[in-house]
């Protein structure tokens, strides 16, 4: 009776721990692990074993949490006294969660709901690694001497944006290179946004969409050649012609999409369903904390994007990924 009493308190209670086969995990890939349940002093009724997939936000000074996923496993079952369980774990990740970056953190708390007792808790740690293709964007865009800014990696109302600068043949000629990724069936589709020095210690915003195939990409060569290309386009449309030298221009046939000033690109489907911004990797969390967060995190267009605006009306006068010229 004793004991029965204690648990209630978590005392003699049981136990639960996740055990992850690796403690990263790549986007859109499939993460495994085991629970291990150790029952306590005396038998307990288990209402629901769950796991929350955290996500953290760093933005102004401030952590921003909120709930990514909830994962049920088990429900209504009796763990005897001293008893020992094995239960697997497996859970694919969403493509369009953002990946872990200095200022987004998750974590997997393990839930185990005991009828009449305290629940017992267990939390880890994971990171979510870029996809693929992605990865082998960032690395061209190492090949071409950027590197990626502490900041990158932010939430806006669109996804998750990342930001590099050059450290080698474009410096002094290029700020940073902004863009959100979608990763279509196709290759990956960057809407870039290039920040040209222009004048005395003015700059100008270029705009490029820029899809590199799977093939491209797998051919590093021709990856950081693409992206070459599209700099460079975007440094001679800004006008800084003589900060090239040196730089071969770009061809004329690019295989980036052009657009006059003013005019912003039609938003394309992603291939895993959902419609133009709502794949970028990222989207989802965009999304879900656009209603929790204010300004402090997503600047103050996100008062628009709670109020209800759309896509197409954030381009058309909003302040954020805007403002700039499309080539």
């Amino acid at each position: 009776m004793w004991k029965k009493f204690l648990s209630k308190f978590g005392i003699g209670a049981a136990k639960v721990d996740l055990v992850l086969h690796r403690p990263h995990v790549r986007l859109g890939e499939t993460l495994e692990g085991e629970f291990l349940l150790e029952g306590g002093s005396v038998a307990q009724h288990i209402r629901n074993l769950d796991i929350v997939l955290q996500l953290e936000v760093h933005a102004e000074g401030k952590a921003y949490r909120r709930t990514a996923a909830v994962i049920p496993v088990a429900s209504s079952f009796t763990i005897q006294p001293g008893e020992r369980k094995v239960l697997p774990f497996s859970y694919a990740l969403p493509l369009h969660l953002p990946i872990s970056r200095p200022t987004v953190r998750y974590t997997f708390v393990t839930r185990l709901d005991i009828a009449d007792g305290a629940d017992a808790y267990d939390q880890d740690a994971i990171h979510i690694l870029p996809p693929t293709a992605l990865e082998q964007v960032f690395s061209a865009l190492a090949a071409l001497g950027f590197r990626e800014k502490a900041t990158s990696g932010s939430i806006t109302p669109h996804g998750q944006e990342f930001a590099f600068f050059p450290t080698s043949e474009f410096q002094g000629i290029v700020q940073e290179v902004e863009f959100f990724a979608l990763v279509e069936g196709e290759g990956v589709r960057l809407y870039m946004e290039i920040d040209v020095r222009h004048g005395f210690g003015g700059e100008r915003e270029m705009k490029r969409e820029l899809l590199i195939t799977h093939e491209q990409l797998r051919d590093s060569a021709t990856a950081a050649r693409l992206l070459r290309e599209a700099i460079e386009e975007a440094v001679r449309a800004a006008g800084a012609f003589g900060q090239l030298s040196g730089h071969p221009l770009a061809t004329p046939h690019s295989p980036i999409y052009s657009h006059p000033v003013g005019h912003y690109p039609p938003v394309h489907h992603s291939h895993h369903g959902g419609h133009g911004w709502a794949g970028a990797i990222g989207g989802f969390a965009a999304g879900m904390l656009a209603g929790m967060v204010a300004e402090e995190l997503l600047d103050d267009v996100i008062d628009d994007v709670a109020d209800g605006l759309d896509v197409d009306d954030w381009f058309d006068g909003g302040d954020g990924f805007d403002g700039g010229d499309w080539l």
